[in-house]
């Protein structure tokens, strides 16, 4: 298992109830990647302006996550985010030793 920060921004104009749906599958990606005994850290950074619009949006919701992960899934993750219309960009990077 290998440490990484993963972050994710969502669309700023999503209602309460798909904001939470969409986060608690992001997640559930990361728990199914983590070690039993990991332990899944998460920041809510909120609602901030983009340095440039993406998809013609202004404002996204950022939302990050340090967690112990298999190296294997990642790609599986990263695949997971980019089908996901509510999530504008995200970033996963390994921690350094």
């Amino acid at each position: 298992m290998r440490e990484y920060e993963v972050t994710v921004i969502l669309n700023a104009g999503l209602e309460d109830d798909t904001q939470k749906e969409v986060l608690g599958r992001v997640e559930g990606w990361l728990a199914e990647g983590m070690a039993e005994d990991a332990e899944l850290k998460s920041e809510h950074w909120g609602q901030r302006t983009l340095a440039y619009p993406i998809n013609k949006q202004t404002d996204g919701y950022y939302m990050y996550y340090e967690v112990a992960l298999d190296p294997v899934k990642i790609s599986e993750i990263e695949r997971n985010f980019t089908y996901m219309d509510e999530i504008l960009r995200h970033l996963v990077v390994r921690k350094e030793d």
